[in-house]
């Protein structure tokens, strides 16, 4: 607990000086517009979050460099003729240390702990390196305080057999697609996004190019999610529902803007004081080129 605390407070501290020094990087009256360039804002920045960091936990650093144990697999975990429910004990038993009551609350605990130090962590990172979060930070860390809130669902609902679907697993061709459904939501809209920005946007591919991102980011997460609807049942759908509706959402969100251009379609915007017109994608700000 007092780890997170001082990261997440090194972070409230490292954005409240990026603010200050934004805003007197664009104030001409400070005088300190050519002083402030962006890499100097990065550094100061990057400093103020480890000078917090070590002023409110001297050993947040400490165990750095620390060698964890790596988890020891028995040749019959996950075994395929395995019922879920051993899959599922067999995971939290390797990758969480689950072995009682007891250390499955410590590690729910654990795995909440993460998400606000993920949250933090992951745009700092990419901050520092690149100089902007962007597409691909945030959505990395959206995917990882997803991951570490099913972690805690999954281990709070293990033992709560009544929450269970009471449908069995059928193990057929629906069963093997809907696998891949958590895989689908997060690299649909990944590879959806690689396409948009490795591929060139112009006014004769801007159509398949986003047709295809659509599809990546919201139409195969849904088709994937669609076959696991019929384990939907019982007090189980007070809790599968909601995660179904929710985490397959997250990806579609994704697309919204492109949808939105696929469906609008181009507008006719002036550009600068020249007298010229360019074709416009407005929801996701793309120009396609001078109108013909």
């Amino acid at each position: 607990m007092k780890q997170m605390l001082a990261i997440v407070g090194a972070g409230v501290a490292a954005w409240l000086i990026w603010a200050a020094l934004q805003f007197l990087a664009t104030q001409p009256a400070y005088g300190v517009q050519s002083i402030l360039d962006p890499l100097l804002i990065r550094v100061i920045t990057g400093f103020t979050f480890f000078a917090a960091l070590i002023a409110l936990d001297r050993e947040a650093l400490a165990g750095i460099n620390r060698v964890r144990p790596t988890p020891r697999l028995d040749p019959k975990d996950f075994a395929p003729g395995k019922t879920p429910q051993e899959t599922s004990a067999d995971m939290g038993r390797i990758f969480s240390g689950v072995t009682d009551d007891a250390s499955r609350r410590r590690a729910i605990r654990e795995w909440l702990a993460a998400i606000p130090q993920l949250t933090v962590l992951i745009p700092f990172i990419f901050y520092l390196r690149f100089g902007e979060i962007g597409p691909l930070g945030w959505g990395l860390t959206v995917f990882f305080d997803v991951y570490c809130l099913l972690w805690a669902i999954g281990l709070y609902f293990q033992p709560r057999t009544e929450y269970h679907t009471p449908v069995r697993l059928r193990g057929d061709w629906a069963d093997r697609i809907g696998a891949f459904w958590l895989v689908g939501c997060a690299f649909g809209p990944l590879f959806g996004w690689v396409l948009t920005e490795a591929l060139p946007i112009t006014a004769h591919s801007w159509q398949w190019v986003y047709g295809l991102r659509v599809v990546l980011a919201a139409g195969v997460p849904v088709l994937l999610a669609l076959p696991l609807l019929r384990y939907v049942r019982g007090k189980a759908a007070t809790v599968a529902l909601p995660l179904l509706l929710v985490i397959t959402l997250l990806p579609v969100s994704t697309a919204m803007q492109v949808g939105q251009d696929l469906w609008e379609g181009p507008s006719v915007r002036q550009v600068g004081s020249t007298g010229g017109a360019e074709l416009y994608l407005k929801h996701t700000e793309r120009s396609l080129g001078s109108v013909p």
